[in-house]
């Protein structure tokens, strides 16, 4: 084809053209939209935004510098805020709680782990949640302290065996099996004896939803450029997660299920795990409706009351269970260590808390209220190290705040490790300093766990967990530097904190 007739310019190069302009119009059509408001955020891109994927959490410090504590973003050409002023985090978490109850749409979640409760909306949420919340009692947990205790010993007895390695130990690897057996024992009555087979299948599997390969992290990015890929993701089973680690959850899952159908009523009603209080748990509300099934996409609708979870939902709670179970009190443990061998002066006073406090008392749900300052360690860990780096909520209706202007279906972005390295919030925020949490501080500062009804239901759990680990171990080691340990710790790119090099700490006898 002739141009003015002077270039010959081939059809096929014109099309190309043509469509390239056409997917440039597209995807920055409405680029301006926060320049209009008067609102900073960074340079987007075509396409991408302002990333390829979920990424982006880690630029929310460097960012927070430079535009302040309300900006925008572009996740593909979508508007976005970023917020951490914390009279807007508070209408947002509290007192405006019901226009942004649901979090941020996950549509490549595969069924049933999308009938988790961590995805679930509106009223399916409120049903479920309701369910779940009495697994999670101070009567429940007290029962479970005998198998953390029980976890705790073979940890303590692993590292013990660990002292005098010269190559020094990946602490990951330990804290990892100890958190995968716990939440085996405390929520499924199995033992799956991780810390005895590193490789065991189950933290296998549970590691490969925290270790997304390149194709699959650009898969949001492409859903969000073009939503109708979703049904063809979907259809040939190329999920956000990997078919072979939710085949393998949900098989387990349904057997044990399957096992406990087949139990005596007396042999039912002597467990105290969680998968038996999922099975038995029931609503008193009646006035709670929801449909006898689910659409194809896992979200109910409500006809007639169901006061027991369906066995899917059982099955969804479960998958998030074991998966969030896993790599969060993991990841507090880790990090604490590293923590404690970087300040040994901390370590020693947390020890000597322990001695003065419990003696060699086994640590319980109740005498563990005694150590304040562990409880200041773990706190000041999850401030600096949240495993969780940001939340996220989505506005169910327009909303209008401090000159901003949240419409319905947009997203809010909360940087929790950003927000809680806040130098107008924390003094020195960089340093380990628990002693700062004998001071009171807004407690919106401090977003480990998220905040109001949405808040993390296995808070509790996990904050057990971690410091019945700490007292058994701290009794018996102390966790050293090593020559190439790293005093300040750099992150990989991802949707969770992950060190770029894993903590490789020297263990050595307590006496």
């Amino acid at each position: 084809m002739e141009i003015l007739g002077i270039v010959d310019v081939p059809l096929y190069v014109l099309l190309t053209l043509a469509v390239a302009a056409l997917i440039y119009i597209h995807s920055t059509w409405n680029f301006s939209y926060f320049e209009k408001q008067g609102i900073p955020g960074p340079t987007p891109y075509p396409v991408i935004g302002n990333s390829f994927n979920l990424t982006f959490f880690h630029k929310f410090n460097e960012w927070n510098r430079q535009y302040g504590s309300a900006y925008g973003i572009f996740m593909g050409r979508t508007p976005a805020y970023v917020i951490s002023d914390l009279d807007i985090l508070k209408e947002v978490f509290v007192k405006s709680f019901n226009t942004f109850r649901n979090r941020m749409k996950f549509t490549l979640v595969p069924y049933p782990f999308n009938l988790g409760v961590f995805f679930l909306d509106d009223e399916h949420w409120r049903r479920v949640r309701s369910i779940i919340t009495p697994s999670f009692s101070s009567g429940k947990l007290r029962k479970m302290c005998a198998a953390i205790n029980d976890c705790s010993r073979t940890l303590t007895s692993n590292f013990s065996k660990a002292i005098g390695k010269k190559e020094g130990v990946v602490m990951k690897d330990y804290f990892g099996a100890y958190t995968m057996d716990v939440i085996a024992q405390t929520a499924f009555g199995i033992k799956v004896d991780s810390q005895n087979d590193f490789n065991n299948e189950f933290v296998a599997n549970a590691k490969v939803m925290f270790t997304q390969s390149k194709p699959r992290r650009i898969l949001p990015m492409l859903s969000r450029f073009c939503p109708p890929l979703v049904w063809f993701i979907r259809k040939f089973g190329v999920g956000f997660f990997p078919n072979s680690v939710m085949g393998f959850f949900q098989t387990n899952i349904l057997e044990m299920i399957k096992q406990r159908q087949n139990e005596s009523k007396e042999r039912r009603e002597q467990r105290i795990d969680f998968l038996q209080l999922l099975v038995d748990a029931e609503i008193t509300d009646d006035t709670v409706k929801q449909e006898n099934g689910h659409t194809a996409n896992g979200q109910a609708s409500g006809k007639h009351t169901v006061r027991r979870l369906t066995t899917d939902e059982i099955v969804g709670q479960g998958i998030l269970f074991f998966i969030a179970g896993y790599e969060t009190t993991a990841s507090t443990l880790n990090f604490a260590s590293h923590s404690l061998a970087i300040n040994p002066g901390v370590q020693e006073k947390a020890y000597n808390e322990i001695k003065d406090m419990l003696g060699n008392e086994e640590p319980n749900y109740d005498n563990i209220g005694k150590l304040k300052y562990l409880d200041n360690i773990i706190t000041e860990t999850l401030r600096l190290y949240p495993p969780v780096i940001a939340l996220h909520r989505r506005a169910s209706e327009n909303f209008q705040i401090k000159g901003l202007t949240i419409y319905k279906g947009q997203n809010v972005f909360i940087p929790t490790f950003a927000l809680q390295r806040d130098p107008k919030l924390f003094k020195d925020p960089d340093s380990f300093k628990p002693e700062r949490h004998d001071e009171k501080s807004n407690p919106l500062s401090f977003l480990a766990f998220g905040y109001g009804p949405r808040i993390c239901i296995g808070m509790r759990l996990a904050l057990v967990e971690a410091k019945i680990a700490l007292v058994h171990v701290l009794r018996a080691v102390k966790f050293e530097r090593m020559p190439d340990t790293q005093e300040v710790l750099t992150f990989q790119p991802a949707g969770v904190l992950q060190t770029e090099k894993d903590i490789k700490l020297k263990v050595s006898p307590r006496c």
